[in-house]
């Protein structure tokens, strides 16, 4: 067991790393008082992106530190990753469908566009770990 520092400058790296900013800003956005909403879990909606960004900026943390421990589980990051995407996907439809259906604006586009980057994100690293992608 050693420290990977070459998981940092590899694609997979630079993506877990930017997913758990994005993470960490939709976290922000969602939860904190910027729009007025003042609650994680106040609208159906809301609240499943809410709790989906929160359990994945969790899990992306263990597998960033995994990861660079050299204890990779890529099997497992696989399923993960196929999950997420699909996961993500769902949640930028249902933020698709409240900014239409309710004519919110604003903070509520913000918050779609970094959920589409994170499932674009997530997608990436899918083909990554399929071999579709280079990691180099």
């Amino acid at each position: 067991m050693g420290l990977d520092t070459n998981y940092l400058s590899s694609h997979r790296g630079i993506i877990k790393i930017a997913q758990i900013i994005i993470g960490i800003v939709i976290t922000s956005l969602v939860c904190g008082n910027v729009f007025g909403h003042g609650s994680c879990f106040k609208e159906g909606r809301i609240s499943y992106t809410s709790g989906l960004n929160s359990v994945v900026l969790i899990i992306n943390i263990v597998f960033l530190i995994l990861n660079l421990l050299e204890l990779s589980q890529l099997s497992l990051e696989r399923i993960y990753t196929f999950v997420c995407t699909v996961l993500f996907l769902i949640a930028a439809i249902l933020l698709i469908w409240l900014i239409v259906v309710n004519d919110h604006r604003g903070g509520y586009i913000t918050i779609t566009v970094l959920i589409v980057v994170q499932f674009l994100l997530f997608l990436w690293d899918s083909k990554i770990l399929q071999g579709e992608a280079s990691n180099w």
